[in-house]
């Protein structure tokens, strides 16, 4: 049984039991095309729908692969699925169909770096701090997930239109079930001129992404093709003595796309935080259990402790202050009782408590509301004996 392309695609065709609907060709390689293409089951949602077509005549390869594609399947969409994500396509579905394997994931409208330096678009030095900002934080999420991509290049960056930030896609992971699989001469996962050493001798690791990335970076400040900038006897990067830059940019870069992996950064996270400590500004890093490892520019995690120490001391003296219920009680107040209704201009005398037995109180009679006498002279004051008269039959 063999597995082999069937040549494109073409406009119209139904793929998955006619889930998609294949809109036009967007490019192909090694392993097969990507196609623009319709969801017909989700609101006609526009996804690239990447076709791998491989030889081979075992078919028990072919189920292995099928199964090995599942897998990574379910990885970027643990991977796409975090509310965090906006720097790597989401992921929308896996097909097996004829022998043929198929990804489907968003499809992200705009233009590749690619297609920006071949228009002989030189990038700034704040521009080419942006561009590694934003793979940067791609690469710190996927790497979380011990995922490489393998193969940075500016094919494989995407400014996309609606936010102009990058978009990392096509990703290596499941190219390399293939090569694995199925051994094919000449047949690699990387660009060369991107790639390190230790990737073109088959040993990808975190930092290859990061060497790659670097030589993105350098392309698109000097406008120079990677193989150009490096020596043709070592391998190793020359720097251009026509670039000008600054000299805490040039340090970085030239620290990303170090020959010897040992002395190169080695996380993504790393090169955030010297990005950070230069001056450029870092965006908020969220890993895919939704921790943060840089915030914008501002504090790194130890400020964090420093701010909250504080905080949390003057924390109960804020509650005290809001709350004071809760700290002290008010004694209850004795109900005062109202003075008789007297109409006079002067006020009534208060009786002394030792004019009466010790514990009682005498009741106070309730005066009746004087006539309406028209006269300019005030009421005259009321007496004691009058106030404090007590009704008949109390002692």
């Amino acid at each position: 049984m063999t597995s082999t392309p069937k040549g494109t695609l073409n406009p119209g065709t139904l793929v998955g039991n006619g889930r998609f609907k294949i809109i036009k060709l967007l490019g192909k390689g090694t392993f097969g095309q990507t196609y623009l293409a319709e969801d017909t089951h989700d609101f006609h949602r526009k996804n690239a729908l990447k076709r791998f077509s491989f030889v081979n005549s075992n078919a028990n390869t072919f189920e292995k692969a099928k199964e090995l594609f599942d897998r990574e399947a379910k990885v970027l969409n643990e991977l796409t699925d975090n509310p965090e994500n906006n720097l790597i396509p989401k992921y929308r579905g896996f097909i097996s169909e004829n022998q043929e394997l198929y990804l489907a994931q968003d499809f992200i409208d705009g233009v590749t770096l690619h297609y920006e330096l071949q228009s002989k678009k030189k990038f700034n030095e704040d521009e080419t701090a942006k561009l590694l900002d934003d793979v940067l934080n791609a690469l710190y999420f996927i790497h979380s997930q011990r995922i490489i991509h393998r193969d940075i290049k500016p094919e494989n960056l995407i400014r996309r239109k609606t936010d102009n930030k990058i978009v990392l896609i096509d990703f290596g992971a499941v190219k390399q079930e293939v090569t694995q699989l199925v051994p094919t001469p000449g047949t690699t996962i990387h660009t060369k001129g991107y790639a390190p050493p230790e990737q073109m001798q088959g040993h990808a690791k975190y930092y290859s992404d990061i060497y790659a990335l670097g030589m993105t970076a350098l392309e698109a400040l000097t406008g120079v093709e990677p193989e150009k900038l490096k020596d043709a006897h070592t391998e190793k990067v020359v720097w251009p003595s026509q670039v000008q830059v600054s000299d805490k940019l040039k340090k970085i870069l030239e620290k990303m796309v170090e020959h010897n992996y040992q002395r190169r950064y080695q996380s993504a996270e790393e090169v955030l935080q010297a990005l950070k400590s230069a001056g450029f500004r870092s965006t908020l890093v969220v890993t895919p259990g939704g921790q943060s490892t840089l915030l914008s520019g501002v504090f790194p995690r130890w400020w964090w402790f420093v701010l909250a120490v504080p905080l949390v001391a003057i924390l109960p003296f804020f509650v005290a202050l809001m709350v004071p219920s809760i700290f002290t009680q008010h004694p209850t107040q004795p109900e005062t009782p109202k003075p008789g209704d007297v109409q006079s201009p002067t006020p009534t005398h208060k009786p002394s408590d030792d004019q009466h037995p010790p514990g009682t109180r005498s009741p106070q009679p309730e005066k009746p509301k004087p006539k309406n006498v028209q006269s300019p002279t005030p009421t005259p004051e009321p007496s004691d004996d009058e106030i404090f008269k007590r009704p008949p039959g109390t002692p």
